[in-house]
């Protein structure tokens, strides 16, 4: 986010959300019409892989909306920690869209034993998926990391998987084509597993978030740093971060000389909290309590 409004970082996801839900929604329509008319499990597998982003950044758009709503009466910390649950939300419909599509494919490989060949179109949409997902996958990347939205990061992860996994359903597709009628349904097997290991680890880190952990160790340390460099901090005793939507809550103690007045303690405590908030935009209320520094 930026130093100029709190909002910002929000109406920077809400854009890429809404960039993601265009992109993939006409994806989604040319790979499920060409898995249908091409006769590739692979590739319908993928499709539905596309229709869980796009319904994945629809839950990220109306989460940010729902965050980025000012504190009131009945919520004086915020909305921020919408964004989590929609997360954790979306994370569980991703597992189940996985173990949907794992079936299909076991259920095809033991039990139907149906097996088409084919046609170029699959294999063609496949190409246009691997594409589409990088260059989606470097838009919300440079979001997630600019507005330190969980959500997005884990979505544009996602992405990434997912041009793995297109090109697991090219080779699926490629090969079934040479004959090896087998390897369609394989390779949707395979994409599956993406799609429940991507949810799992989102389910992890919505928790995580929703339980108030705590976040990397590199965002504690420069927040040390920042209130270590005023020379009238004689130690940091503790520091507490917990994240709530797209910002930071900071909890942290610090040490100055014994002898100085109350006035002075509070004033150094108002400059470190400035110079977090200005070097850590992210960082939306920062709380210092003063303790006198024992040598």
């Amino acid at each position: 986010m930026s130093a100029g409004s709190p909002n910002d970082g929000y109406k920077e996801a809400e854009k890429g959300s809404v960039v993601s839900i265009f992109t993939n929604g006409l994806l989604f329509i040319f790979k499920i019409f060409a898995g249908v008319v091409g006769h590739s499990n692979a590739m319908i597998a993928d499709a539905l892989d596309t229709l869980g982003d796009t319904m994945t950044s629809t839950g990220m758009l109306v989460g940010y909306k729902i965050a980025a709503r000012p504190p009131d009466a009945e919520h004086p910390y915020g909305h921020g920690k919408a964004e989590s649950i929609i997360a954790k939300l979306l994370a569980i419909f991703l597992i189940a869209l996985g173990l949907k599509v794992a079936y299909n494919s076991v259920h095809v490989l033991l039990v139907s034993h149906q097996s088409y060949i084919p046609g170029r179109i699959a294999l063609i949409a496949a190409i246009v998926s691997i594409i589409v997902k990088l260059v989606l996958f470097q838009y919300t990347s440079l979001i997630g990391k600019k507005t330190s939205s969980t959500a997005m990061t884990l979505y544009s992860w996602n992405l990434a998987a997912d041009a793995f996994s297109s090109l697991v359903a090219l080779i699926g597709i490629a090969g079934a084509r040479f004959g090896y009628t087998a390897m369609d349904p394989i390779a949707a097997l395979i994409l599956s597993i993406f799609v429940i290991k991507t949810g799992v680890q989102g389910f992890h880190r919505a928790y995580d978030e929703l339980m108030d952990g705590a976040p990397e160790d590199s965002v504690i340390d420069g927040i040390r740093n920042i209130a270590n460099a005023n020379l009238s901090v004689k130690a940091v005793k503790d520091v507490k971060v917990r994240k709530m939507g797209l910002d930071l809550m900071v909890d942290m103690i610090i040490e100055v000389e014994k002898s100085i007045s109350v006035e002075k303690g509070h004033a150094i405590t108002d400059i470190v909290r400035k110079d977090i908030m200005k070097k850590m935009p992210s960082a939306r209320e920062v709380f210092i309590h003063v303790e006198p520094y024992l040598k």
